[in-house]
């Protein structure tokens, strides 16, 4: 007889509303759950796959060691006790910072072992060696935060169904499912928006789900945001379209900024972006007089050239235009985890977005994540690694991440990742990465594990929560991440411990969670009491007030528009030639720029193997337009070789119209080299095209990861 059961999704970084039917402890069939608030019901096709991830015949059940080149089966508990006893000699080898932990984007979605807690792991034995996959494609917002605010603020979400104009710069909300858009069923929310008259602006160079619904579509040139961005604040500037009370009221370097846009006119900037004056004067207009509404970037912008200043350019137009702790503007979330704010009288954050931590190799300053914990810059870990002297990473636990597939630098990752004295991989499957591992330890799928949808607790576009039971009883030898690190731990005699469990102890996830929220305003208890699909807290509507100017982290109270550092870098924006094709500097010659996207079939380097999914794409197509396969003689499916400065790949092309002339998309995630198959049927991998120590930032470390210069042959 077949159950139903309510949980959430956690295939990504959304975590919507789930019905899942269960027969013999095998789960069957996954949809919506219309009843949860958030979602209603909606879920993309990745998550109704999620019964083909669970059950998926390759899933590994139990733990591997490779023995002489081959991997065999290994008990958990044996496997716990030999990577303990390693990572202690290691220590007391070559001290703490020898071990490294690479959290991704699936070690992100697990409550009891996201990043928070590995963060205590290490510190434990006093290694600072987390890395995330947030410096791999977004650190360009803590800068952003620190330069504008002076520190965090929480204001991370879009209040859209207030708001009276939307402008979004490089995201696609309707397939990333964006924090700030809310994220939760985008198009339906997107859709009633524009529906009671919400105008929609939106820049990118690819005509993507979002950008067909815009009232202007500024199709700007890839790698051309900085110009764009500053030519919109002088517009505005110009025109007196800002905000002039709360400008004065909150804003500081005005005069400064206005001085650093100027040269970036009309004429200049079409020249440059390749965007119609009139259409870059309307989005100005529509953004700017609106009476609420905000602007929002995606990693499309944080991965492409000058991000640090485009990220904050991007926060600037919601400075002059009065968009922060408003009402239909940027707003926050009280959340569930945390205490809930006054609406006056509240003081900074005591929290340094940059931390004292430089990494060894091209002196790169960490950061203090989204989330409260700091971590170092992912794109040095790989020669971290193989960089010797006091310091070098030694042992690497990789969980729920891919390395091998999204570092930059391909051949490099895979020679750091051979180097390892010891490398751990915590994966439901034999990834690319666990490939060149010692151990791959077998873990719970999700729907195997009490969970709360931590990660979103302030990114809901309400007050909101769900307790999740287990779906299915975990079959086989599978372990739970944090499980994993906390018996590590105890055999490393670390002495790892949270707030009311002792190292000696052995929790359950529920305790971990309750030690993870010692400051939640509604107790773990609470939320399992409340309706198995989930229950909205507060007035359900995003809160506004309280935090401009009261939580500003600059001495002076005031949004630093005119940062000394986004300045210096508008005047280097403009000194760079403006080139025809594709190169950035004189003498290069390349036809095109490569910009990366989302399929909304996979998330990340997760979903596919999974059958439903691969019916409709077995590969990542390289969309280009119908006048560049013209020229180049090209036809749908041909092969063709696209080459950067750095690397070339073989991928399989596409006619798109929905990018210009000069430039090809290409998403992340796919095509593993070790995988034997075709192109056609694993696809291209985008990172063998990126060089991790040229065309670098030299404040997050970041590799320049989209609208990068490459040339593409007929195979």
């Amino acid at each position: 007889m077949i159950e139903t059961k309510k949980t959430f999704c956690r295939f990504c970084h959304v975590f919507c509303g789930l019905e899942v039917d269960v027969e013999k402890n095998r789960v069957v069939g996954v949809r919506g759950d219309h009843d949860n608030p958030v979602s209603e019901g909606y879920t993309c096709p990745k998550g109704r796959a999620e019964h083909e991830r669970i059950n998926h015949p390759d899933r590994l059940r139990v733990s591997q060691k490779k023995v002489d080149g081959q991997f065999v089966d290994i008990d958990s508990s044996r496997a716990i006790e030999e990577i303990g006893d390693k990572l202690r000699a290691i220590i007391d080898e070559h001290g703490p910072e020898s071990v490294a932990v690479y959290v991704g984007c699936g070690g992100h979605r697990t409550s009891a072992g996201g990043p928070w807690y590995i963060a205590k792991w290490l510190e434990a034995f006093g290694s600072p060696r987390l890395y995330t996959s947030l410096t791999i494609d977004s650190p360009s917002l803590i800068i952003a935060y620190d330069r504008l605010f002076g520190g965090p603020l929480p204001l991370g979400v879009f209040d859209i169904e207030h708001a009276d104009c939307a402008l979004f710069v490089a995201t696609n909300p309707v397939v990333s499912h964006h924090w700030t858009m809310p994220q939760s069923n985008p198009f339906t929310r997107l859709k009633k928006a524009l529906n009671r008259g919400m105008k929609l602006v939106v820049i990118d160079p690819r005509k993507c789900d979002v950008a067909e619904r815009a009232h202007v579509h500024l199709q700007v040139k890839p790698g051309e945001d900085a110009s764009l961005l500053a030519c919109l604040i002088r517009e505005i500037i110009d025109n007196k379209w800002y905000d002039a009370e709360y400008v004065n009221h909150y804003v500081s370097g005005f005069d400064e900024l206005y001085e650093a846009v100027k040269p970036f006119t009309l004429q200049y900037t079409e020249h440059r972006t390749t965007c119609a004056a009139s259409d870059i004067v309307e989005a100005a207009r529509i953004f700017a007089t609106a009476k609420s509404g905000a602007a929002a970037s995606g990693t499309g912008l944080h991965m492409a050239r000058h991000q640090n200043l485009t990220t904050q350019l991007v926060q600037t137009l919601n400075a002059l235009c009065g968009r922060f702790d408003r009402r239909g503007g940027m707003a926050r979330i009280a959340g569930t985890l945390g205490p809930k704010l006054p609406s006056e009288g509240n003081s900074p954050l005591p929290v340094s977005m940059r931390t004292e931590q430089r990494s060894r190799v091209r002196d790169i300053q960490g950061i203090t994540g989204l989330f409260g914990y700091q971590e170092m810059p992912t794109n040095t870990l790989a020669d971290e690694i193989l960089t010797p002297g006091k310091g070098q990473v030694k042992a690497l636990i990789v969980n729920g991440g891919n390395p091998a597939l999204v570092f930059s630098d391909t051949d490099h990752t895979l020679k750091a990742l051979e180097e390892l004295d010891l490398l751990v991989v915590n994966d439901l499957f034999m990834s690319a990465t666990a490939r060149h591992s010692d151990y791959v330890m077998a873990v719970t799928h999700p729907f195997e594990r009490v969970d709360i949808p931590m990660l979103s607790d302030n990114y809901y576009p309400f007050s909101f929560n769900q307790y999740s039971e287990k779906m299915v009883e975990p079959q086989d030898d599978v372990i739970e991440e944090w499980e994993f690190f906390w018996r590590v731990a105890q055999r490393m005699g670390s002495g790892f411990s949270l707030p009311g469990i002792d190292a000696d102890d052995a929790p359950t996830a529920d305790e971990v969670i309750r030690a993870l929220t010692p400051s939640a305003r509604i107790s773990l208890q609470e939320l399992k009491d409340a309706p198995a699909s989930g229950r909205v807290y507060d007035a359900g509507i995003p809160e506004v007030g309280g935090v401009i100017p009261d939580m500003i982290g600059h001495a002076d109270r005031r949004l630093a528009a005119g940062h000394p550092e986004v300045i210096a870098e508008l005047s280097e924006v403009y000194a760079e030639p403006v080139l025809i094709g594709g190169a950035y500097r004189e003498g290069q010659n390349f036809d095109f720029r490569l910009i990366t996207y989302r399929m909304p079939e996979v998330y990340c380097t997760t979903g596919n193997n999974l059958p439903s999914l691969r019916r409709k794409r077995q590969y990542n197509p390289a969309l280009m337009s119908r006048e560049d396969m013209a020229r180049l003689s090209l036809s749908d499916e041909d092969l063709v070789t696209i080459e950067s400065g750095h690397g070339k790949i073989e991928a399989v092309v596409e006619c798109s119209d929905k990018v210009a002339r000069g430039t090809i998309g290409l998403a992340h995630g796919w095509g593993d080299p070790a995988d034997p198959r075709p192109t056609r049927e694993k696809g291209s991998n985008v990172q063998q095209l990126i060089p991790r120590d040229v065309d670098f930032d030299k404040v997050t470390g970041l590799a320049q990861q989209s609208a990068f210069a490459v040339n593409v042959y007929p195979v």
